[in-house]
């Protein structure tokens, strides 16, 4: 029995409770075509076994990464999502912050969000430059030789690694673990609860640590943005454009193409692929079972997506195009954000409007995001910039780092 007539046959028992019926539900406008017709759902998969399928529904298997040209590696995706998403916010280059930045940590598992919650780490390739206050719930490290330059507040809820001096004039700077300065500390006023490490012949001023050493401090890079380090998105991608299941359940590549007015897609447990998402209208895509989707081209939106997740569905989508959404972004559940993985290929600025949720981890080392006023993220960010205008609170979902436990792949 191929893969194919095998999902079918077996989706009912593991994909969320749906019967074969439910399994695409499509409302389209009224000149939208049949986009659910199998007669334009692409080819079948290119390999794979019952048992693979199963395994990848039961939270076992990957989805194939594609390496070297003559060689493809697997690796469970949980485990990608664990690897990738370590810290609530890295940035490929400096951060500069206008508004306060203020982090925390949760476990979606064990219930609701509560305020103030040990963890939620920052990872700043470059430097540092804050106005206002920073409080980070975890650890803060910053790689660039320019250090950090504080504003109002600043405090770091376990250890601080600087790359560089340590600047500013805050009102109270504290880091409640150990702290590693490569450069001079010129704060009227240092709290450390541990170790404070500067180099020799480096300014030192008032400080209050458990123990002071003067010893060397190596430079270190947080966030893994070369080249040879990112996620293989567009071959990801490539691969699912023939190895899906989208013939197992009649959706055509280009159901969310030219959409105008409402437009809904659900899917169930499986690898589907989508040519682009685009139109003036609205879009929703539901998801109630282990899923991924591949879009190979752009996401282009006139009035706003819907990602709708709910337990015990989790979502791995891979972009790979640019993306550009006027109207709002409804990405994931506040509940449960480590479940709701988006990796995008593109380069363009993601920009999020007024209105927007992002409740899941996005990767995008090669693109800004730029947030509208403040922003509020359940999940995590992993970008090359960010440009926020008001104040970033970011509530990282400590599961995300547990999302590989079921997986198979070591």
């Amino acid at each position: 029995m191929n893969r194919r007539w095998a999902l079918a046959a077996m989706v009912a028992a593991l994909a969320a409770g749906c019967t074969r019926g439910d399994l695409v539900a499509i409302v389209q406008s009224p000149d939208a075509g049949n986009v659910g017709s199998s007669a334009d759902a692409g080819a079948p998969d290119a390999g794979g076994s019952p048992d693979d399928w199963e395994a990848y529904c039961a939270g076992r298997g990957p989805p194939i990464l594609v390496g070297d040209a003559d060689i493809d590696s697997q690796v469970c995706s949980g485990r990608l999502a664990e690897r990738t998403f370590r810290q609530a916010l890295c940035t490929c280059e400096g951060l500069a912050l206008g508004a306060s930045l203020e982090t925390d940590a949760f476990h979606g598992t064990t219930g609701t969000y509560q305020p103030g919650g040990v963890g939620g780490d920052v990872g700043v390739n470059g430097a540092l430059s804050a106005n206002d206050a920073v409080s980070v719930g975890g650890s803060l490290s910053v790689g660039g030789a320019g250090g950090a330059q504080l504003g109002q507040t600043f405090r770091v809820g376990e250890a601080l690694h600087c790359g560089g001096p340590l600047t500013g004039s805050p009102v109270t700077a504290t880091v409640v673990g150990d702290a590693r300065v490569r450069g001079d500390v010129s704060l009227s006023a240092f709290s450390v609860g541990g170790v404070l490490t500067v180099p020799e012949g480096h300014a030192l001023g008032p400080v209050q640590a458990a123990e002071v050493r003067r010893e060397p401090v190596e430079p270190l890079t947080p966030c893994a943005c070369d080249a040879a380090s990112q996620v293989d998105v567009s071959g990801l991608i490539a691969r699912h454009v023939l190895d899906n299941d989208n013939a197992a359940i009649g959706l055509a590549a280009t159901a969310l193409e030219d959409i105008e007015g409402e437009r809904a897609l659900e899917l169930p447990c499986g690898r589907f692929h989508l040519t682009r998402i685009t139109g003036t209208g609205h879009a929703t895509i539901s998801i109630r079972a282990r899923t991924a989707l591949f879009v190979q081209d752009i996401v282009d939106l006139g009035d706003g997506l819907t990602v709708e997740v709910q337990a015990p569905g989790e979502l791995d989508l891979f972009l790979g195009g640019s993306v550009a959404v006027a109207g709002p972004l409804m990405l994931g559940s506040t509940a449960a954000p480590s479940r709701v993985r988006v990796y995008v290929a593109g380069t363009n600025v993601l920009a999020l409007s007024a209105g927007s949720t992002l409740a899941g981890n996005l990767y995008a080392p090669r693109a800004a995001l730029s947030l509208s006023g403040g922003a509020e993220v359940f999940g995590s960010v992993f970008v090359r910039h960010v440009e926020a205008s008001g104040p970033l609170r970011l509530h990282y979902d400590a599961d995300i780092r547990d999302a590989g436990a079921e997986c198979t792949d070591g």
